[in-house]
């Protein structure tokens, strides 16, 4: 009974999940292996690798993604573990102000840094007047400052991913460490870092899908010159209206995004069952 009454509450979610979610991807997926004639056929995706722009689009979404992961991780990691040894008043306080980014839409995040990293932009125009740059620095519009913006937009999904772990960590075992022989920074290496693998591989995780498939960042920040594989697939979709190698940069997407989270997940199985042994 307990086992029915649990697939009858669980049902409509399912129902949903596979209606609307699931079977729009997969159909999408699937119509990328037909060729006009209906006949099964790796030619648009042999033709779409064979194109140099789609080539450096694909390496240039995974170079970022992997660089703002990087990134958010080693500032995580620390900040997370300051923010949980706070006071609950102090600490709410943190969090509110940490995650205060995730209030604003992502296009007005974006226009902030257009304002900020411009030729004739703020930071520029500080440059200038104290002396430290003759001419204007070109960082608007290029792979820079699309990592300004991944990582100012996915950082508070890292600090929520490691602050909740790290808040179960015992003060105790940081004690101990201490006590035999570590310092302040062998004992974080030795027992903070191994203790909160779990809420770093979840924020790892979020990190690199949301940058994956990012599109209002990368589209203001990165321009017209610097593409990445969601930019691409709007140029097929709304200018080119090709829709059918939009559908394979979609198919090519997804399978990327998906292959990673399952390599996160075992990765994390693998060191949770090592953790009980």
């Amino acid at each position: 009974m307990r086992k029915r009454w649990a697939f009858i509450l669980c049902a409509p979610g399912i129902a949903f999940i596979v209606l609307c979610c699931t079977y729009p991807v997969l159909r999408v997926v699937l119509q990328t292996f037909y060729d006009e004639t209906g006949t099964v056929s790796f030619a648009g995706y042999l033709n779409l690798f064979s194109l140099s722009f789609f080539r450096n689009s694909l390496l240039r979404t995974l170079k970022l993604s992997v660089i703002t992961t990087a990134i958010c991780a080693a500032v995580g990691i620390p900040v997370s573990f300051y923010i949980s040894r706070m006071s609950e008043q102090r600490k709410g306080l943190a969090i509110s102000l940490a995650t205060f980014p995730l209030l604003t839409s992502a296009i007005v995040r974006s226009i902030c840094w257009i304002v900020l990293l411009g030729k004739k932009g703020t930071i520029n125009n500080l440059l200038i007047s104290l002396g430290i740059i003759q001419k204007p620095l070109s960082i608007l519009y290029t792979e820079t400052s699309m990592l300004i913006g991944y990582i100012q937009l996915f950082l508070p999904l890292m600090l929520l991913s490691l602050i909740g772990v790290m808040e179960s960590i015992d003060d105790e075992l940081i004690l101990a460490a201490r006590t035999l022989g570590c310092n302040a920074i062998l004992s974080f290496l030795k027992v903070v870092i191994p203790l909160s693998v779990s809420g770093l591989i979840t924020g790892s995780m979020l990190v690199f899908t949301g940058t994956m498939t990012a599109y209002a960042t990368p589209t203001l920040l990165g321009g017209t010159k610097t593409k990445v594989l969601s930019t691409m697939l709007d140029q097929y979709a709304n200018s080119m209206y090709d829709w059918p190698s939009a559908a394979m940069v979609a198919a090519v997407m997804i399978v990327l995004t998906v292959s990673v989270n399952v390599i996160f997940s075992r990765v994390a199985g693998k060191l949770n069952r090592g953790a009980r042994t």
